[in-house]
This record gives C-alpha cells, structure tokens and sequence, in this order.
C-alpha cells in the first residue's frame, strides 16, 4: 500500500493515505484514499494506479468536496544554528483566518530536518524553536504577517 500511495503522489494526486478499517465479518483492512483535482485524465491515471498496483476490484469516487481553509502565508526567521546549507533560515507557514487572527504556524519541516542534520541539534528543537520565533515576530511586528 505504501508503494501504491508513493505512485499516487508522483503522478499527480493531492493527497493520498490509508486508514485502517474493519469490514463486514470482522475482518481487518484498510481503505487508501487520495484527492486529485478534477481533471478525467488524471483520474483515470490514477484510478489505473490504484487498480494496478492493489487488490481492489472496486473504488468509490467522491466529486465536488467542499474545502474549508484557512489564510497562509510564510514568514522566515533566522535561526541561531547557522552552520549548515540554509544559514540558519526557515520558513514557517502562518495559517489565519480573513481577519488575520493567527491560528496556528509550523515551521517547514525539511528545512528543519535539514538544518538539524546538518547542526547537529535535535529536530524538535530546530522546529520548535522557529515556531517560538515566529510567534515573538509576529506579537512584536504586524507587517510581518503581510510578507511574502
């Protein structure tokens, strides 16, 4: 299932994951979901992917879902940890609502992952350090929600 959701994702899925389930019977297994615009030629690659590379005999197709979301935007911060490829620099998503009331930010994560590797300091404390520095820059200076 693995490989079947790494396909999906290569050839033009938004999205793709599992979920385990429990089917008539009792019996154990598992549903692979994926999103993709609505395009019927990418459907129809991906519904082949899904066809070739499982068990399934059938799949349930969904259209029109509806997609709440929230404002983003990034914000980069610079980090203490500049011995690596990025200086020290990451970006980290601020999502809020239309009136910019912040609701959560996350620092991306392979810019993280990379600037740990490369620093030799722990990833949680890579990525929770920017998210600290985010939320110090955006309390002390407004204009910088309005970048980038």
């Amino acid at each position: 299932m693995a490989h079947a959701i790494d396909l999906l994702l290569e050839n033009g899925a938004i999205d793709a994951w599992i979920v385990p389930i429990i089917m008539k019977k009792g019996r154990p297994a598992h549903s692979l979901n994926c999103l993709c615009h609505d395009e019927k030629a990418k459907e129809s690659d991906l519904l082949a992917i899904m066809f070739r590379h499982t068990t399934t005999l059938g799949i349930r197709i969904h259209r029109n879902i509806l997609r709440a979301s929230l404002k983003r935007r990034f914000i980069k911060v610079q980090l203490p940890y500049r011995n690596n490829d990025r200086d020290g620099e990451v970006d980290v998503k601020i999502s809020s609502f239309k009136n910019d009331e912040v609701v959560s930010l996350k620092a991306e994560f392979d810019q993280c992952k990379l600037i740990a590797k490369e620093s030799n300091v722990p990833l949680k404390i890579v990525s929770s350090t920017a998210e600290r520095m985010a939320w110090q820059l955006i309390q002390t200076d407004t204009s910088a929600l309005h970048s980038r």
